[in-house]
């Protein structure tokens, strides 16, 4: 395995510079070679919750010109574009299409983090999930519309009405969610967490152990499905245990 492979991040430049996908770039996990190379392009964004900012951030116009660079640039072999809503706010054909376009521009494969979950969620054979969303109750419902359309039920719903990423980025997710599997006990469901201005890669593995089913993560899913990109081979469990034979 070349460690010179790198995997390009399209993330939304909408405020917080703690991302935690700036720390994975020079992370052990890089540096052993248990990862490839992770190159981070920011794309201009308010980090606004709202439908009509949200189709626009996920223009592949505004898109390409920064995947362009990671791939010119630095050398990436492939690229996802992390925003959850941004990818999925138009629909499952909509963000079907916003990769197909931005694979034609850059010439790399592309995906992006609601593919993501569609692929991870296909992956592991589950049709039935809950859904803990940090944005508004309509982009939460925009996204439950999404994952139908990629044939798999919502049953339950919470919308943690996060008006802004700055906002998700913020607040304690672990106490959300052990609220959440508090108020719905007794299902082995998947749970899914989406936005990627959520820091959970750290996180994962408690949210499995403390809640006794499956929690998917934006992030999660996002580095899981960059890596089957890049055909790498290795899954860092301290990641990606959940989705470690998952392809």
């Amino acid at each position: 395995m070349s460690s010179q492979q790198r995997l390009g991040i399209l993330l939304p430049d909408d405020g917080p510079a703690d991302y935690e996908w700036h720390a994975l770039e020079c992370s052990a996990a890089v540096q052993a070679g248990d990862l490839p190379a992770i190159v981070v392009g920011r794309v201009a964004s308010d980090g606004h919750h709202e439908h009509g900012a949200l189709t626009a951030l996920g223009a592949p116009e505004r898109l390409a010109p920064v995947g362009q660079r990671l791939v010119e640039r630095a050398g990436c072999g492939a690229v996802v574009w992390a925003c959850t809503s941004a990818s999925f706010i138009g629909g499952l054909e909509w963000a079907l299409a916003q990769s197909r376009e931005l694979e034609r521009r850059l010439g790399v494969p592309v995906t992006s983090t609601a593919l993501a979950f569609r692929d991870a969620l296909g992956a592991l054979e589950v049709r039935s999930v809950d859904l803990l969303g940090a944005y508004p109750p309509a982009v939460t419902q925009a996204l439950a519309n999404f994952l139908a359309e990629s044939g798999v039920t919502v049953e339950r719903t919470k919308a943690l009405d996060c008006r802004y990423a700055a906002d998700s980025h913020r607040m304690d997710i672990m106490a959300e969610v052990r609220a959440f599997c508090d108020a719905h006990p007794g299902t082995q469901r998947p749970l899914l967490v989406p936005d990627t201005a959520i820091d959970s890669l750290t996180l994962v593995e408690a949210m499995n152990r403390e809640t006794g089913r499956v929690v998917l993560t934006a992030n999660q899913v996002t580095l899981w499905a960059g890596l089957n990109l890049l055909k790498w081979s290795v899954r860092p469990a301290c990641y990606l245990s959940t989705l470690e034979k998952a392809v």
